[in-house]
This record gives C-alpha cells, structure tokens and sequence, in this order.
C-alpha cells in the first residue's frame, strides 16, 4: 500500500512539471512578431558616409528613381558610382532588391495607359530590366492619376505579373491611402482591382501636409487610413510607409525638405515641442518645421505590428539620424 501511494505521488509530481514545461513553450500573445523594414534608396542616400550599414539594417531595399515616358520608354534611371552598384550587389546577396519605377508626371502615364500597345511595350521594358539587372521583383509607383485608370493599371499590372520571368518574383506597388489628397487619386488604387494581382503594397502614409504647413503624418490619420484598407485587403501584404525627413515651410508655395539632423539643429536652437500628430515642431516667427525622428518612426513600427502588416518601409534612407 505505501509502494502505492509513493508511485501515485511520484506520478502526480511528473505530470504537474510536464504542464509547467508544456506551459513554458507556448509563446504568449503579448509578443509581436518581428517587423521587417523596407528601405527606399535614390542616389542622394549614398551621401550618408555610413549608407552601407544604414542600408544592412532593412529587409528590402528599393532603389529608384526608374521613369517611364508616354511612348513606354525608360527614359530615365538612377545615376549611380561603380562603387555604389557594387554595394547594392553586395547587399543583395543578403536581400531583395527591387528597382523603384515611376513616371515622368500624371499626364504621361495617362496617355501610356490609354493605349493597350504602349502599355504593352512599357511592361516589355521593364520585364528587359529585370533580367538585366537581375532585381527580385518591381516596384511600380504611379501617382497622381484617378480612378479613370485603375482598371487600365490593372492590366498592365497583370501583363507584368504574368510575364515568365516574374515567376517566383514579387510584384508590389506604392499607393496613396484612402484618405490621402483629392479622393479621385485615392481611387486609383483600387483594392477589388489589385488585391488578385500585386502581391504587396507600400502605403504611402506621408506627405499629410504639404500646401501648407503641418505634420507630414498623423498617428491618428495612420489608424484611420489602415482601419480602411483591412476591410478589403490583407494585413500581411502591407508596408506601412514611413516617412525619415521633414518640411520646412517659409512663404507660400512648396516646402523644403529637411533630414532629421537638420531638424534636431534647428530644434536646439530655436526650441520645439512634441506635436499630437507624433512628429517634431519647430515653430518660428517666418516659418514652420515638422520633422521626423526616432520616437515618431518607433511608434509607426508599432502600429504596423499592432495591425500584423508585414513591416515598415522608410522613404527615404540616409535622411533617418
């Protein structure tokens, strides 16, 4: 009997530490899934003297500026050293890398659209880049059309998707968020269109204010814009864009773009305060500075993991601290 009662003892002390070890394995709600960063990169990016750590720290990288004409031409791509193609070769070996491919302006995309056979040679060029340059996929990031055009984006969309050489490469795009500017441009992106065919997008949530002054995004606006498009898209096909500069606004007319650095001197020097938007102000009698830095970028990650998207892209690297 007391054999028995000592097995059972034993028996019941194994069990009750196999739950705790079973316990201890599973991994709680409270932590987020690791955040992946896409990093977009022109040529001014390679002033920074340490572009290439910066640059080691992101996922993805994006280099551009590609621009296509009315006739379906690359008429213009991103002047770079020797020595910079070989950096991005290197940090390829690692990551993907994507050409950023735009157009001259709205007009001309319009009319590239309009007609079936020069959108048909536009995608032919693009489809001759990526093998050139051997890229793992494209980028396409067509801005300032309506939702005239979408259905027309659609099918240039589709030739490059289906193209053989897109196998096993990705296909995303850079879209303005619903409640972005004039809600015709918004509607160019349409989601019922896109969501079968691009396999990513970037959403662009910068550039909230740019006629006059104010934050270039808004925590807030960021919750708003993200609430829209989950209903129709998923979360896990998502970049949140993430903006690493600042505008300064003297006068009327079009800001100036300002780095981070540039923000923090003029914050020591004249003063600034934390704005409700999440970005940096720096108020002065002439003009007006809002400017992005590390909190602000830190709280969009945040937000991008509280929503599961799959990570933050930064427009644009080598303007961040």
């Amino acid at each position: 009997m007391a054999r028995s009662i000592r097995a059972y003892r034993f028996i019941t002390v194994f069990f009750f530490l196999a739950l705790i070890g079973c316990e201890q394995k599973v991994p709680t709600a409270a932590e987020p899934p690791h955040a992946k960063r896409w990093g977009y990169v022109i040529p001014e990016s390679f002033l920074a003297s340490d572009i290439e750590n910066r640059l080691s720290a992101y996922e993805v990288l994006c280099i551009g500026v590609y621009r296509l004409n009315a006739r379906g031409e690359l008429y213009k791509t991103p002047s770079l050293s020797k020595g910079q193609r070989q950096m991005l070769v290197r940090l390829q070996k690692k990551r993907p890398l994507y050409p950023l491919v735009s157009l001259r302006n709205a007009r001309e995309g319009a009319r590239m659209l309009d007609d079936p056979s020069i959108a048909k040679k536009a995608a032919a060029a693009l489809v001759a880049l990526l093998k050139r340059e051997g890229y793992d996929g494209l980028h396409i990031d067509f801005e300032y059309l309506t939702g005239r055009h979408s259905n027309a984006f659609g099918s240039f969309l589709r030739m490059l998707k289906e193209d053989p050489a897109m196998r096993e490469r990705t296909l995303s795009i850079a879209a303005f968020p619903p409640l972005h500017g004039k809600p015709e441009e918004a509607a160019f992106y349409d989601l019922t269109v896109l969501a079968p065919i691009v396999d990513e997008i970037v959403y662009m949530t910068y550039d909230y204010h740019v006629q006059k002054p104010g934050p270039v995004t808004h925590l807030y606006w960021v919750r708003q814009n993200l609430d829209i498009v989950r209903k129709s898209f998923p979360m896990k096909k998502v970049w949140l864009g993430v903006p690493s500069y600042g505008y300064e606004w003297k006068g009327p007319g079009r800001p100036r773009a300002v780095s981070e650095a540039e923000g923090h001197r003029q914050c020591e020097k004249y003063g600034c305060e934390r704005h409700d938007s999440g970005m940096l102000r720096v108020k002065r009698e002439d003009r007006t500075v809002y400017f992005s830095d590390a909190e602000l970028r830190q709280n969009m990650a945040t937000i991008a993991a509280q929503y599961q998207t799959l990570g933050t892209a930064t427009w644009r690297v080598g303007f961040e601290q």
